[in-house]
Formats: C-alpha cells, structure tokens, sequence
C-alpha cells in the first residue's frame, strides 16, 4: 500500500515540473546542494534519492557522489528524469537492502504521504552513514499562501525544523545539520524575481524550506 494521500496522490500522476537544467531550478536546488556539501561529504559516495521526480536533485548529486540512484512513484516523472539510474518504486517499500547507500535523500516528499515516520524508518532502514531531508516550511508565509490556492498541497502545512528532527530522531538518526532558507520555489517564482529572492539564501526561521542532514546513531531503529 503506497499511503499517499489520495487528493495528492491524483494531482502528482499527472503534474509537470521544469527541468533540472531551467535557471529557475537551478536558482531553487543550486544553493542547498552547495549547503549540504559544507556539511556533509558526497565525494565517493553512494546516494539514494527518494521521489526523485525529474531528477532536480537527481543529476546535481551525480556530478559530485560516486553512485547516485533515483527513485520514484510516478513513470512520467522518472521519463523525464535524464539520470540513468533510475527505478519505480514506493518510498514506503524500498527495494534495496539494509545500509544499501551511504546516504539517503529526499525532497518535498513526505508532506505528500500520511505516515512520513514510516517513509523516514524506510529510509533509515537504506542509510548506511546518513539521511538528507528538504520539506516545506510550516512558518513560511509563501507556503501558507500556496497551500490556500492548490487544494492538493495542503499537506504543505505540516512541517516546522523542531518536529522534524524529532521524527529523523524517532528513526534513530541524530541531527548534524540543520537550517530553515530560502525564498525561491522550484515550479512557481516568477523568473525576474530571483536576483530578488537569492538574498534570502541564508538561514531565516520562516525560510521557505527546512533542510536537515542527520547521522546514523548506534542501536536499532526506535520502533516508539
């Protein structure tokens, strides 16, 4: 059973995204790669990208990790995803085993599903080293706007930095990273706006989105 929301589920079977190579996009995705690579090392690294989509995150992490692999729900997404390594699947049900990749990464994936904390235990579950999350921002006041005008995102608004570190906690990982930034969004800021919004390229609490970067700790998996 995938455990998507059933509203979400219907508007991301057929929703389209700019390429991974569109300036907007690369205004969006370019900065928080360049945050996550201050904090944690892909060189030589396997990474598996969860909800890859059209490979946004995808083809960035392949230019700097050793193994990139993207998954996704959705065919038409990985279609038009232009990194080779690519497989469909359910990020409740990941067909690879135990600390399979070095890293685990996802994107605005799990205010999409109604149990992220079993997402984040799949993905747990996959991580050898550590788990990279990019979620919404619940205090973001763009967000807020969004979520009123595109019924299906409404699952936007269930975030803030401090419940998803408990979440990445209860999943047995311990948080190295974290910084809520950003005002661009990858799909829906006005092009001539960007030179604009760059500035708010740095760590703001009501930034538009939380990145978290977290290691594995000792033990199993909490299961509370």
């Amino acid at each position: 059973m995938n455990r998507f929301n059933k509203q979400q589920f219907k508007y991301w079977s057929t929703v389209k995204f700019r390429p991974s190579d569109d300036p907007l996009v690369a205004a969006y995705a370019d900065p928080k790669v360049e945050y996550l690579q201050r904090n944690i090392s892909f060189e030589g690294k396997s990474i598996l990208d969860v909800g890859c989509g059209n490979g946004i995150f995808t083809t960035r992490l392949a230019k700097i990790a050793n193994h990139v692999v993207g998954l996704d729900l959705f065919s038409h997404m990985l279609t038009d995803n232009a990194h080779p390594l690519r497989v469909q699947g359910s990020a409740f049900c990941l067909p690879f085993g135990d600390k399979s990749f070095d890293i685990v990464f996802t994107a605005n994936l799990l205010h999409h599903t109604d149990d992220p904390l079993s997402v984040l235990r799949e993905m747990s579950r996959c991580a050898a080293r550590h788990l990279i999350l990019i979620e919404p921002n619940l205090l973001n006041p763009v967000m807020f706007g969004f979520s009123l005008l595109v019924k299906a995102e409404r699952g936007l608004l269930k975030f803030s930095k401090q419940k998803l570190i408990q979440m990445v906690e209860r999943a047995g990982f311990r948080i190295k990273a974290s910084i809520t930034t950003g005002m661009i969004s990858q799909n829906n800021t006005p092009l001539w706006l960007v030179p604009l919004l760059r500035r708010f390229d740095r760590n703001l609490a009501w930034g538009e989105y939380i990145i978290l970067c977290a290691e594995r700790t000792e033990g199993l998996i909490s299961q509370q």
